[in-house]
């Protein structure tokens, strides 16, 4: 028996519509704000169709892509317009914004275990051997997680012409570790990123305690990421 002519039609539309309200919930959940969040789904849903056209082809993966690098780049410009550098040294005062698009940033270009990795060592200043102790790791394996982290800071400069090296945060990543590491770097205290290292390098299982060191992160580590 033929199918209705419009059953096709019928179907397209129902997947479009279900892709769009789970886009529009990340979208929302990004900006935590309705109006900036319904701004994001019509530029995603712009550079979608510029870039991919028909929308038979697109999924809930590549749209999330497309907006989280949307609202990246929106961040950007907003610290641009804004004159916001981070040159000497990153004050305690500064905006928690401008600090969020930061480490969402590092987070494009890198994994949470590098981006830890590298707060712990080029902006508080732990030694090598202290970081690998806590996080259950070898000297030579922190290394080169280390490597691989600045490595990704400098193809940074390059952003505009290579693609990013890290994989886009998930909702639970953006929720739990952005504002922990937020706050550590606008209060100049590593402890709660100290509290976080069981459950990201560990599965939860007790780590050696690291004692938090209080001074003020490296301005040439956060120059590199700005």
């Amino acid at each position: 028996m033929c199918a209705r002519p419009g059953t096709n039609r019928n179907e397209e539309d129902t997947t479009f519509h279900t892709i769009y309200r789970q886009l529009s919930h990340y979208c929302f959940f990004l900006s935590r704000n309705k109006w900036d969040g319904e701004e994001l789904v019509q530029e995603t849903m712009k550079k979608a169709f510029i870039s991919y056209g028909n929308p038979n082809f697109w999924n809930v993966t590549l749209l999330k892509k497309i907006a989280y690098h949307a609202w990246i780049d929106k961040k950007r410009r907003k610290i641009a317009e804004t004159d916001y550098l981070v040159e000497v040294e990153l004050e305690p005062e500064s905006n928690y914004e401008e600090i969020e698009a930061l480490v969402m940033k590092l987070l494009s270009f890198m994994t949470v275990k590098q981006c830890m990795v590298f707060l712990m060592k080029d902006v508080f200043k732990y030694q090598i051997n202290e970081i690998a102790e806590s996080c259950g790791m070898s000297d030579t394996a922190v290394k080169a997680m280390l490597n691989r982290a600045r490595k990704h800071i400098q193809n940074m400069e390059e952003e505009d012409t290579a693609a990013p090296a890290g994989e886009v945060p998930d909702e639970e990543t953006v929720e739990s570790f952005v504002p922990i590491a937020v706050q550590v770097i606008k209060a100049n205290d590593p402890a709660q990123l100290i509290q976080l290292i069981p459950e990201i390098f560990m599965g939860d299982q007790p780590a050696l305690r690291l004692c938090p060191q209080a001074h003020r992160p490296s301005s040439y580590a956060l120059s590199m990421a700005a």
